[in-house]
Parts: structure tokens; sequence; C-alpha cells
């Protein structure tokens, strides 16, 4: 189906925003077509393509990057190491944040249902359409284009998930740190539950300290568990700023 003006002024602003050139609009496209828009368009007898295939390979293509580039920039670490760091980096919730900060969903194709029922924001839309992105510009550029538009998007993140040393599991880092500084365990309580039962988010509390001296972080995560995950890892980030100083 050829693309309407509409449609290719949406695409080439995308473009412009990723700074990414694709040859073949039609696979960006489809990259950024939900199954849902599959099944409204098959009633007005339209035949369109969803990119539930795209998301299939641009997993596999984003694993390969990752893998590939924390193979080459840390030969010292073992294998359980690598695999810890890659699962963080190539998870959907990164990827959720990648897709909103790019504002992904404005250019998504979805159902009217699933459109008035917030998918331009769920966040399993936008990962999945990051995912779909990342294979079409694979496909339709090669993979030294793909590796490049992947490096950069996760450029900002790297140093933030690679410099804490327990990568996923902050709130093991995080009570043998507070251990170690001879303090109680750190306290977890979850502050907030906004959204439908569906989509919800927790907002996570931590709290650490010794005496009067007393540290709060929150962080925000699809489950309990997620959301408490962050609120380590953000106590931890302001323990290693507040050391830095300090030894100033």
């Amino acid at each position: 189906m050829a693309l309407t003006v509409a449609r290719l002024k949406q695409l080439q602003k995308l473009q412009k925003i990723l700074q990414i050139n694709f040859q073949d609009l039609e696979l960006l496209n489809c990259a950024l077509t939900h199954c849902s828009y599959d099944d409204a368009a098959a009633q007005a007898g339209a035949q369109e393509q969803d990119n539930e295939r795209l998301e299939f390979l641009g997993d596999a293509v984003l694993k390969l990057v990752v893998s590939e580039y924390l193979f080459q920039q840390f030969p010292a670490r073992d294998e359980g190491s690598l695999t810890k760091i890659r699962a963080v980096l190539v998870s959907d919730s990164m990827l959720a944040d990648i897709g909103a900060q790019y504002t992904l969903g404005q250019y998504l194709r979805l159902s009217r249902n699933e459109e008035n029922n917030g998918g331009r924001a769920r966040r399993s839309n936008l990962a999945n359409g990051m995912e779909a992105l990342f294979a079409a510009y694979y496909l339709d550029s090669g993979l030294d284009c793909a590796r490049e538009l992947i490096l950069r998007l996760l450029q900002p993140v790297f140093a933030q998930e690679i410099e804490l040393s327990g990568y996923q599991d902050y709130k093991s880092v995080l009570q043998e740190k507070l251990q170690a500084l001879g303090w109680k365990l750190p306290e977890y309580r979850v502050i907030q539950e906004a959204g439908p039962e569906h989509e919800k988010v927790f907002t996570s509390q931590v709290t650490a300290g010794k005496s009067l001296k007393k540290y709060k972080q929150s962080g925000q995560g699809r489950t309990k568990k997620e959301s408490e995950q962050r609120a380590a890892r953000n106590l931890l980030e302001l323990l290693a700023g507040e050391s830095a100083t300090e030894s100033v």
C-alpha cells in the first residue's frame, strides 16, 4: 500500500529525530505498525503487515550488537558478568525508556481501540517498536548502520549501568555496601501505585543510614521488584557521589 503524504512526513520527521536515513520507507512503516492495526486494516479490505516478525529479528540484532560491544570493551569480564550487563541493556524496560525519550509512540500505527486505551504510551508497544525498528534498519542499510544506531541510542545508559558492579541486582550491592559501612539493612516500601491493572507503575522508596544521618531515594518500575531495584540503584549513585565529594 502506497504511503500517504501525511505518513511520509511523519516518517521523515522520525528519521530526522533518530538521525537515520531509510532507503525503503515501507520497511520503517512496517516496523511501526502494531498488530492491532493489521486487524483494523483487514476489515477495510486492505492487507497490512505488522511489526511482530521484525521484533523477532530486532531482538537478535540488538543482542548481537550489545554482546559484541561488551565483549570488546570488557576483556577482563567473565561470561556471567557480561550476561548480567547485557540483560539490563536489552531489557524491555530499557527499550521502552528509549522509545519514550524519542517519542516513538507518536509514530506507531495502532487500531482506534488500542490508541484509545493508551497504546501510544504503553511500554510494551514502545519496546517492541524499538526492536522492530532496529531490525528494519538492519534489513534496509546493513549491520554497520544498525550497530551505529543501537550504540548511539544506548550510549547514555552504558556508563550508568556498567559502572555499578552489581548490574541487575542493585539491592544486593547496596546491602553489601551498607554492611561494609556498619549501617543497618536498607528498608523498602511502596509509596505509590499508578495506572490501570494491566499497566501498573510502582514507585518504591529505600531508606538507609546511621544514627541521624538518613538517605532516601525512590525508583519506578512495572513491578514492585523492579521499582525496588531502581531505588537501590539511585541510592548507590547518591552514596557514590557523596563519597567522591568527601574525597576531594
